[in-house]
């Protein structure tokens, strides 16, 4: 099996070296590295890389997703079995890549052909917290909590990085949609591989570190049923995470527009969370967490409120 591992980058000088050593370090090494650059203007490319490694420099910057539907390309041009997707800050643990093949040469053939993807689990830099993946059940999408001693188990959303897809699955499935750009990508894909009858696991013992310290909050404000966190994160950021959370409720679940509204509006609580508990609440909460700071989140109010308009609209293809 040939395995392309996938890094995409903008500005990251500061850490791609490291990327690619724990690449260079794992006890099963990817056969090629594919490096897809969205314009970095700080030194990421001006260095010398490893033989087995193509860069792949974007004329613009597409975003995350964008640059993964560059490297998927590039991998099914070039007859690879998987892609590896990694961001610039994600490391593998040096066995992480092996015991996923491992694993999945240990299933029988029928188990195989029902996998779209494996994937690392990450964990928090520099906390080392797990971030558990999550399933779509009827109310709503949980992460899952696996049961002590498992080493491995099934998910239907998790993080792009350290995911490890079966270019097989793929060519049925189609690509992901660059229209999203930065945020919930993950979400719209993992679905879409769920619809089409693929499986996803986490293989515990095949651990990733990634910094996602952008999602730190400082504050937990809680007044009755509502709870506030006090997110720090550029108006980009906050654009998509409104935009693309209220497009994929409305546009890209299949389940009928009266499941949308339902998803949208819920008031009932669920388990695992408290009253208010529908997208349009959570966008609402997300943007009111920024609007009670308006002396330096005046941007973030206008960034949030403008992904909600461009979300219920439809307009997936806006830029921001």
């Amino acid at each position: 099996m040939r395995v392309l591992a996938h890094i995409h980058t903008l500005n990251a000088a500061a850490v791609i070296d490291r990327a690619i050593d724990a690449l260079e370090r794992q006890t099963r090494p990817p056969e090629s590295i594919v490096l897809v650059d969205n314009g970095s203007t700080d030194g990421t490319l001006e260095r010398s890389f490893p033989e087995n490694l193509t860069v792949i420099r974007n004329p613009a910057n597409l975003g995350v997703i964008g640059s993964i539907r560059v490297g998927i390309s590039h991998a099914l041009e070039h007859g690879f079995d998987w892609i590896w997707v990694l961001d610039a800050d994600g490391i593998p643990e040096p066995r992480a890549l092996d015991r996923m093949l491992e694993l999945y040469d240990s299933w029988p053939a029928n188990q195989q052909e029902r996998t779209g993807f494996i994937a690392c689990l990450p964990r928090t830099e520099p906390e080392g917290a797990p971030l558990h993946g999550q399933l779509f059940t009827r109310h709503g999408r949980f992460a899952v909590k696996p049961k002590p001693g498992e080493s491995f188990y099934p998910c239907q959303i998790t993080i792009w990085s350290g995911c490890l897809y079966r270019l097989a699955a793929i060519r049925r499935v189609g690509l992901p949609n660059g229209d999203y750009f930065i945020d919930r990508g993950e979400v719209e894909y993992g679905y879409r591989m769920m619809k089409a009858g693929y499986h996803g696991f986490i293989h515990q013992g095949a651990e990733l570190r990634q910094d996602v310290s952008i999602f730190s909050f400082s504050k937990r404000l809680k007044v009755g049923p509502l709870s506030v966190r006090f997110y720090d994160l550029p108006p980009l950021r906050c654009y998509y995470t409104v935009r693309n959370t209220l497009y994929f409720a409305l546009y890209d679940q299949s389940e009928g527009r009266l499941s949308a509204l339902r998803e949208l509006w819920r008031v009932r609580s669920r388990p695992g969370r408290g009253m208010m508990s529908g997208i349009a609440w959570q966008a609402a909460l997300f943007t009111l967490n920024f609007a009670l700071r308006p002396r330096n989140h005046g941007e973030h109010v206008r960034a949030c409120l403008l992904g909600m308009w461009h979300g219920v609209r439809g307009n997936i293809a806006a830029r921001y």
